[in-house]
């Protein structure tokens, strides 16, 4: 017998998708000798340690700071560069800990842009850069 809750039809056509397939190829190159450090020991900023422009957004920055650590963390480098690889990485590291600080990159903008606003200048004997237009007129 029967029960009236079930139904005798033959249940509804069930279709599966087909899976998707895809052909797909990799290179393999060596890598370049990237090195995070500027010619002839010039200090860098941290926009340019991370390779972003100044205002860059935080999604740029931790995207930034993740493709790059792919590439200089120790545990990723070959033997014989582990060594410069950590000193790498942790100023590769400490440039994002500070621009992905909202305070912490106010601050350093403030200063960075002060530093550029300002030219170094080299300071004659004593600080004395010359006489003044009074002092000429006066001898």
């Amino acid at each position: 017998m029967l029960s009236p809750c079930l139904s005798t039809s033959a249940p509804p056509r069930v279709t599966f998708k087909r899976p998707l397939v895809t052909n797909s190829t990799t290179t393999t190159l060596p890598r370049p000798n990237l090195s995070l450090k500027k010619p002839q020991g010039m200090a860098s900023s941290l926009y340019e340690i991370l390779r972003v422009p100044v205002g860059a957004t935080n999604q740029e920055i931790k995207t930034a700071y993740r493709r790059l650590a792919r590439t200089y963390h120790p545990d990723v480098v070959a033997e014989d560069r582990k060594d410069t690889s950590a000193d790498e990485f942790m100023k590769l590291h400490a440039a994002y800990s500070t621009l992905s600080d909202p305070e912490k990159r106010a601050v350093y903008d403030s200063k960075l842009f002060i530093r550029k606003q300002r030219p170094l200048t080299t300071v004659g004997f004593s600080g004395y850069s010359g006489r003044t237009w009074e002092t000429d007129q006066c001898w």
